[in-house]
């Protein structure tokens, strides 16, 4: 994925503070899973390993706290949140309804410009797809990157931060169960409706279209963690 010049002279500019740089690792641990849900967090192993101080730690992780990333237990620190599979079915469930609304909205306004950056999005996603194997945190961004061009044009800033504060708790889940070809390449079909009907400028088939994307990454998703669960189950029987 390239920069813009302009992007990358804006972020030579302003480099990121060391908070951001903390919270930055940290997402991005706990979103591919390299940090799992229930591990504690040590502000003083997390600060030696990145060579900072804890201050940047301590307001990386209250951030994350306020976004439902992780949890704070009394007198024994943070650890990395966890949902279980009603949580999840209830979350993913808001956010395609919320999802439905902010696609509506951005129909209601929509113009060439963002309708030419969901296509190259939509192009790069297409390449993704046809690798084998998949690179699935490649795809992942490109995926949120697709649909945060979409909503953000909806003109809803407090919807847009109530929808990412949601895709932030169930998105590491989405991409353990993104693994599976089949379910990717149906993805794409399901955004190249969408972009359909948001370049034909009917809005109220891409509210029905981004609900039914999204039920159907929960459907996948409830798929995936029973499965998981039953074998689990089973292992310990034997």
């Amino acid at each position: 994925m390239s920069t813009s010049p302009a992007a990358s002279l804006t972020a030579a500019l302003n480099p990121p503070s060391l908070p951001d740089l903390a919270y930055e690792h940290l997402r991005d641990s706990i979103l591919k899973g390299s940090l799992e849900a229930g591990a504690p967090l040590r502000q003083e192993e997390i600060a030696a390993r990145l060579g900072i101080s804890r201050l940047p730690i301590r307001e990386a992780l209250r951030r994350l706290e306020s976004e439902g990333l992780v949890m704070l237990r009394p007198r024994r620190g943070y650890i990395v949140a966890s949902l279980n599979r009603e949580e999840i079915d209830d979350v993913l469930d808001l956010q395609a309804t919320l999802e439905a609304r902010a696609g509506h909205a951005a129909t209601m306004r929509r113009n060439g410009d963002v309708a030419r950056e969901l296509e190259a999005g939509l192009a790069q996603l297409d390449k993704i797809t046809s690798r084998n194997p998949v690179d699935v945190d490649a795809f992942a961004e490109l995926n949120l990157r697709f649909h945060d061009t979409l909503f953000e044009s909806s003109g809803r800033p407090f919807l847009c931060r109530t929808l990412r504060t949601l895709r932030a708790n169930t998105e590491r889940y989405a991409r353990v169960a993104a693994g599976v070809l089949v379910d990717l390449r149906q993805s794409q079909a399901e955004h190249r409706a969408i972009l359909e009907a948001y370049k034909a400028g009917d809005a109220a088939k891409v509210a029905e279209l981004c609900w039914e994307h999204r039920d159907a990454t929960r459907m996948r998703l409830l798929e995936h963690l029973d499965k998981t669960n039953e074998e689990a189950a089973s292992k310990g029987d034997a």
